[in-house]
């Protein structure tokens, strides 16, 4: 498992998407990705290389029991331990984080300033129909999907809003033959025992 690394572009100057402020490094209890905060309390990450679909599928792997292990400790052992990070899902290892740290997000980010130079974005026809084009005045361009946004190789995760966590946790609780094959029971458990699992997901697949 390699760590995420601060991409070169940004390591000159880094600024919020969200405000335009300077980013530097925060804290983060996933040792894996990179945390970059503002001052105003805007957080995005860098996440590590995901593993390939094949590679974080369940069925089979030798992995150790945790039936005896509180959610904090398992969603601890997930992130830290590189075998078992190796197979996590990436949006997985996001909730995970998320548990660990309880923050609550009330508001969906805003992506309105370059990363690179913090010019205002503006928006710009792409074929792209998934994404909207974002540009600045000094032609830097990204996409944005969600709490993506992205120029290839740079990559920011913004931090998602509490209404967006909900919505992944109910998804991943949902019995889904094609979902299934990556979530480990001991994780099924993190996620119901998070403050913000909705009360009617459904734990069918378990």
């Amino acid at each position: 498992m390699n760590a995420a690394k601060l991409p070169e572009e940004l390591c000159a100057e880094c600024h919020c998407p969200s405000c335009g402020d300077d980013l530097s490094p925060g804290k983060c209890v996933d040792p894996w990705s990179i945390c970059l905060s503002c001052a105003r309390g805007h957080r995005f990450f860098i996440m590590p290389q995901p593993p390939l679909a094949a590679d974080s599928v369940m069925d089979g792997a030798n992995l150790p029991s945790m039936g005896d292990h509180s959610p904090e400790a398992i969603a601890n052992y997930w992130l830290s331990d590189p075998l078992l990070r190796s197979l996590l899902n990436q949006q997985l290892a996001e909730l995970l984080r998320i548990f660990l740290e309880s923050r609550r997000v009330t508001d969906e980010p805003e992506f309105s300033f370059c990363p690179i130079c913090g010019g205002t974005l503006v928006e710009y026809d792409q074929p792209d129909i998934w994404v909207r084009g974002l540009r600045c005045h000094r032609s830097h361009s990204w996409a944005l999907r969600g709490y993506r946004i992205y120029s290839w190789p740079l990559e920011l995760l913004a931090e998602p809003s509490d209404a967006v966590v909900s919505q992944l946790i109910a998804g991943w609780l949902k019995d889904n033959s094609h979902l299934k094959p990556y979530l480990h029971e001991s994780i099924r458990r993190v996620l119901t025992c998070s403050p913000l699992c909705p009360k009617d997901a459904t734990e069918s697949g378990a």
